[in-house]
């Protein structure tokens, strides 16, 4: 019997490669049709990031090239990418790629327009600004590249063809946004959330997974589809039920906890025009304090998605999709100055929920499950055992956590490591292990500059040991740096109020009762809304 031999599938090819060879070669025929053979990608993200790549080979060209070479490598890379702007407009990054072509064929008039329709629709894009500013600069000098005489003939198109893009790269209108919630028992947090979003969203799916109160009344009151589907154990596939169901060309996720600040409705119905963005970061609120006294970490929350059926969550609770999102795009997604706020980790709320306890319960089911180990399971895990004081426990399970995580080289692409970090070292110094918390805060500076909360707790380790002098001068490096931004998920406060309290209990036990006073009035003058210093003010 003959042997039947099957024949190795051909590795992949890598389009960047495939086009520095062929420009290398001066093959621009070859180079034209390897942009147009992205077309057959049926998969967005992978048409974009081969496209992309092609034109960064063709920008780049190669090491050694003579400048009849140069010239008609760019006006090929002008043309495939306007042939990709052609068919879809809203593309900063190509727009910003076709102007540095054009610019560097001495079109002027074309790259300005390309350029400034690139900064119209993503002012934050490497770049753009400077290559505005290069633009101004090199028509000052009125100096123009010399062309060979086939670039030169095909120029005046290219700048037609250039100039129309550059008008036709506007945000996109009537794009719909549809409401995706899953509830249960929440008769008493929903009316508030509905009423702060309705006018900002087309459409509202809400689904509940076994009320017995009042809830379904009110999500139909407010206009919603109430799925009502049984409770299986994982809010990932009740969150995807939700998901199923939205019909807009946007979905935005909230918890009936959550609620949309009322002036920053218009604002997020202006981002669904950025179609060339896959996701949106909002920055979310938590207030924190045991009766809302104005304790609060803020971060940055992905909330709204594009449309489309890949983007689904995954896990039992603390459901993720985030890793659904296109590796390797950063502009695919956008951080946003619109409001949540949330109110699910006030302490009241959380005691009449005993939520604490589920979510335990629910991780540790998770984490039983056999599936992969995951940092973000046993941070988790930590974070609801902290939340209910049982520091032992939490310790034990944030340790984990950054025994997984520590040291991967991209450790900063995970957005918890910075409550990971703060968190650890809060559970040390909580566990007496005050040195140890000093340690991983310097660790967690050197990974991630400008967070405030290391800082503070650094101080909170000082005082506890008894190093009063140090604790001092580490709260007062505090106020120097101020709050930490939302990307840290920090605690507002301890770069303002919260270290203004801390130096006045320090003053105070010192026996400096007029000391205290003046950073007590200092707090009350400057943050009037943190009331939390009132007590103490009164006090003292």
């Amino acid at each position: 019997m003959a042997l039947r031999v099957t024949r190795p599938t051909a590795a992949p090819v890598d389009p960047r490669e495939a086009a520095a060879s062929a420009l290398l070669r001066e093959d621009l025929a070859a180079y034209r049709t390897l942009f147009a053979g992205t077309a057959e990608q049926e998969d967005v993200h992978a048409r974009y990031a081969a496209r992309r790549s092609i034109i960064e080979a063709g920008l780049q060209g190669p090491e050694h090239e003579a400048p009849k070479a140069t010239a008609q490598r760019f006006a090929a890379v002008a043309g495939v990418a306007l042939d990709a702007l052609e068919a879809e407009p809203r593309e900063p990054v190509f727009l910003n790629y076709a102007g540095v072509a054009m610019y560097e064929l001495g079109s002027y008039a074309a790259a300005e327009a390309l350029f400034r329709a690139a900064f119209r629709l993503s002012p934050t894009l490497p770049h753009v600004r400077e290559n505005l500013d290069a633009l101004v600069a090199r028509r000052r000098t009125g100096l123009r590249p010399n062309l060979p005489a086939s670039v030169s003939a095909v120029l005046p198109a290219l700048a037609r063809r250039a100039e129309k893009v550059g008008a036709a790269a506007q945000p996109a209108k009537g794009q719909t946004l549809s409401l995706a919630m899953i509830v249960r028992d929440e008769e008493e947090m929903l009316p508030r959330s509905l009423a702060a979003v309705r006018d900002a969203v087309d459409e509202i799916i809400v689904v509940d997974t076994g009320s017995t109160d009042r809830t379904v009344e009110i999500a139909t009151s407010f206009g919603a589809k109430v799925i009502e589907r049984e409770w299986t154990g994982s809010f990932a596939d009740a969150r995807n039920a939700s998901f199923e169901a939205a019909t807009g060309d946007w979905v935005m996720f909230l918890d009936a906890d959550e609620v949309l600040v009322a002036d920053d409705a218009q604002r997020l119905r202006e981002v669904l025009g950025r179609t060339w963005r896959e996701a949106f970061y909002l920055v979310e609120t938590n207030f924190t304090g045991e009766l809302g006294d104005g304790t609060a970490v803020t971060h940055n929350a992905l909330r709204v998605f594009r449309n489309r059926p890949e983007y689904r969550f995954e896990g039992r609770i603390h459901e993720q999709i985030a890793h659904k999102l296109p590796t390797g795009q950063p502009e695919r997604i956008e951080i946003t100055d619109v409001r949540v706020e949330h109110y699910g980790y006030l302490g009241v709320v959380r005691d009449a929920k005993d939520k604490s306890r589920r979510n335990i319960e629910l991780l540790e089911r998770q984490r039983d499950e056999g599936g992969e180990e995951t940092g973000f399971l046993h941070f988790n895990l930590g974070s609801e055992y902290a939340a209910i004081g049982e520091n032992g426990n939490a310790r034990a399970s944030f340790e984990r956590a950054w025994q997984i995580m520590r040291g991967r080289p991209d450790i900063a692409a995970y957005g918890y490591i910075p409550s990971l970090v703060a968190r650890l070292v809060r559970s040390r110094r909580l566990t007496g292990d005050v040195d140890g918390a000093i340690v991983l805060a310097d660790e967690g500076l050197r990974l991630l500059p400008g967070f405030t909360d290391l800082v503070y707790e650094q101080a909170e380790a000082a005082r506890e040991a008894g190093r009063i002098d140090a604790a001092v001068t580490l709260f007062e490096r505090c106020l120097q740096m101020g709050d930490a931004p939302s990307k840290y998920s920090a605690t507002a406060g301890r770069g303002s109020y919260l270290a203004l309290v801390a130096l006045a209990n320090v003053r105070r036990h010192a026996g400096d009762a007029a000391g205290a006073r003046e950073f007590l009035a200092r707090c009350l003058d400057e943050h009037p809304q943190y009331v939390g210093a009132v007590g103490s003010y009164a006090l003292a």
